[in-house]
This record gives C-alpha cells, structure tokens and sequence, in this order.
C-alpha cells in the first residue's frame, strides 16, 4: 500500500493544506522573525511598511552596495533637528550659570570657565563628558574615547586641545543623529583648531606641546582624505621628536608617545597568519556562524546589521593588494576606521545586549589586527593605537553565555599566535 503523504492526510481529514515557508526564508528579517508571510517587495516590504520600520533584507545589497550605504559620507542629514536632548541643553545652561561641571567624576575632571564658553560648546562638552562616565562605570574604553580623560584635563586650560574635543564630539553626535547642525559645528571646530595649531607650531614648547598632542590626534582620527592624514601624521611624529628634544616628559606626551611606538612596530613586524589573508578568513567565518547565532536568538537589528557590514568590510579588505589604487585603499581603510571609532562606542551606549555587541567589538579589532600589512600606511598608524590591549579588554568583558562560549574560545585560538 503506497505511503499516504502529509498532503493526501489533509485533503482526507478536510484540513486546509499547510502552505510553504518559502516566503519566510526568502524574506526580510523582520517577517522571518515574526513567522509571517513576506510579499518580498524590495527595499521596504508590506508588512514592514505598515509597522513603520526600516525593512532589513537579507542578501539583498551586493557587498559593494552594503559598503557603499554604511559609508558615513552618504548618510543622508537632517537640516532641522536638535542634536541633543533637552536635558542636555538644560545641564549646559546650569553649567554656564553656576559654573559647575554636571558631570561628577573624580577620573574626569574638567575646571573650565564656562562663561567664556557657548552653551553649544557646553553642550558637546557635556555629552562627551557624560558619554565617558557611563563608560567608565561600565569598565568599557573604546579607543576613540580612551584617551578621552587625559584629553579633557589640558583641554581645560588650552582651547586649541578644547577645539579638538569639541570637533570630535561633534562628529560623533553627527554619526549617531545625522544632524545636519551637528556636522557643521564640527567643521567649524576643525577649523579653529587647525588655525590654532599653525600657530602653536611655530613657537612650539613645553608649554603648549601637550594642546598640540591633543588637537592633533583629534584631527587626524577626523581627517578624510589620504594625503590630510600622512601630513598630520608626519607631524605628530615631528612634535614627539621635538618633546624628546626640549625634554618635555608629562604622563600624556609618554602616553602617546608609547602608543605610537607600539604602533609602528605593530604595523612593520611580521606576524604569524598576519603576512597573509588566512587569519582574516578564519575571522570572517567565525563571524558567519555568530551571524547564525544571532538570527536563531532574535537579537537587536542594529547588532545584527552591524555585524553583516564587517563580514561585507572583512571580505572587501581581502582583496586589497598593494597594486590596488591608493584612493581604493584609503576609502576601505577610512571605513574600518571610522567602524573602530564608532561603532563600539554607539552600540555601548544603546543599554541593549551587552554580550552580542561585545561579541561583534571583538570582531571588528580582530579584523583591524588582521589588516594585511602592506596596506598599513603611516597614514593609518592609528588605526593600531592600543588596539591589542583593547581587543583582550573586550575579550574579558564578554561574559561566557552558552550561545557564545564556543565562538569566544576559537576566536581566542585564532588570535592566540599574534
């Protein structure tokens, strides 16, 4: 008797036919995880366009495409918001009218006059005062704001270092609210503090070498273009040459200092897997299996979407030789460095799953440890600043939930040669 199929035992038992998840596999994200029927209408589905949501489809955008929207130069603004909340403005007026720093830290310590300040200027200073204290209570220091504590305590007394502060807070305000106000403050901050620099060098002394350290590195993690970058570069180098000439010796020119030695050495000395591509896709299918993971567990959209455009940077990085154009390579490596800036910090302050951003942080300085070295200009020496020390920091805060504790230890082993 020939075996009777799940659809004859429907038609038989008068059932109606179960139909096909076809549509939930091939669909976005958002309809997957709500296991229903998606219409597959690109880029925005019914039922996300009904729910009022962005539609996050699957393999959908080429590698080049998702590369291409996750650039912070095509971010559309927005002409007409408020880059900060109300709260924030009113923490800032009271500031300026009681001439006390809202923010309560001993490790931050900022003893500005405020009334020679702009409540603007109050405003970024303030949230990236309080940015770092939620930081630091948390125990999480990425590197775009590590330096962060020594940079506020001569920002305080040095307006060419305040400049760099502010330029850099404005910047990531623009990244977080695409702010349209935000972003011109901080060209406009970029530009005092260039002009201010100018000056600074040509009179440069122990005085002021610790302000020129500062505005410096503010304005090369913020520079845009190849050429910008070596120049800002080469001169950093100049002004720690010039310390060690004029014997200056405070705790922050020895901090970058140091940093910058273990950067060049980083990025000059041959390394196990590092000579080639291997490391970074081993890498890259280590985070093809989290991406699984984060799927079947439902996370956060943002986690998950993060993570696909750092596999899409990772594989894109592989095929960067030294015979690829320079305007090529320095495009790819200003998108690793602004995801290494950024990213983390963003997704830190969110107060969502703390273990899958962690997760994807760790990936993201892997990726930027596994660069292959004959891309590693002086242009991008920062690109290594601390970066093995952050990367075993952030390997630490991850704590060894079970959907993670397999991929946690084989990342380890993979990085474990360098």
């Amino acid at each position: 008797m020939p075996r009777q199929t799940r659809q004859d035992k429907n038609s038989s038992t008068g059932k109606k036919q179960r139909t096909s998840h076809t549509k939930s596999r091939m669909g976005c994200l958002a309809c997957k995880r709500r296991h229903i029927r998606c219409d597959e209408n690109y880029p925005q589905c019914q039922n996300c366009t009904k729910r009022k949501v962005e539609c996050p489809y699957r393999d959908k955008l080429s590698r080049g495409e998702l590369l291409l929207q996750a650039s912070p130069g095509n971010t559309p603004f927005k002409p007409c918001c408020r880059p900060w909340s109300a709260k924030s403005r009113a923490q800032a007026k009271q500031w300026k009218r009681t001439g006390s720093m809202p923010v309560s830290d001993d490790h931050i310590r900022i003893t500005l006059q405020p009334t020679i300040y702009s409540e603007y200027d109050l405003c970024f200073i303030y949230l990236a005062a309080s940015n770092q204290q939620r930081l630091t209570k948390m125990g999480f220091l990425p590197s775009s704001i590590n330096c962060l504590i020594s940079f506020f305590r001569i920002a305080s007394s040095c307006r060419l270092a305040m400049n760099g502060v502010l330029a850099l807070s404005a910047y990531h305000i623009a990244s977080v609210t695409h702010c349209q106000h935000a972003r011109r403050k901080e060209y406009q901050y970029q530009m005092l503090a260039i002009q201010d620099l100018g000056r600074c060098l040509s009179n440069l002394g122990p005085e002021n070498a610790d302000g020129a350290l500062v505005a410096s590195m503010a304005l090369l993690w913020l520079c845009e273009d190849m050429s910008s970058r070596g120049q800002i570069a080469a001169g950093i180098s100049a002004i720690l040459q010039t310390c060690q000439g004029l014997g200056h010796q405070s705790a922050f020119c020895r901090m970058i200092a140091q940093a910058w030695r273990q950067t060049a050495h980083l990025h000059t000395t041959p390394k196990l897997e590092c000579g080639d591509t291997n490391g970074l896709q081993h890498i890259i299918a280590e985070m093809r299996k989290f991406e699984e993971i984060l799927e079947e567990h439902e996370p956060d959209d943002d986690t998950w979407r993060q993570l696909r455009l750092l596999i899409a940077l990772a594989e894109d990085l592989i095929k960067v030789e030294p015979s690829t154009p320079a305007d090529k390579q320095f495009e790819r490596f200003r998108l690793l460095r602004y995801y290494k800036l950024w990213l983390p910090l963003n997704d830190l302050l969110t107060d969502k799953d703390l273990s899958s951003i962690l997760m994807v942080n760790a990936y993201l300085h892997a990726v930027a440890l596994y660069t292959p070295p004959q891309t590693s200009q002086a242009y991008m020496i920062d690109l290594g600043v601390n970066l093995p020390s952050l990367l075993n920091e952030t390997l630490r805060q991850i704590r060894p939930v079970e959907p993670y504790v397999r991929l946690l230890d084989e990342l380890k082993v993979i990085l474990s040669p360098m």
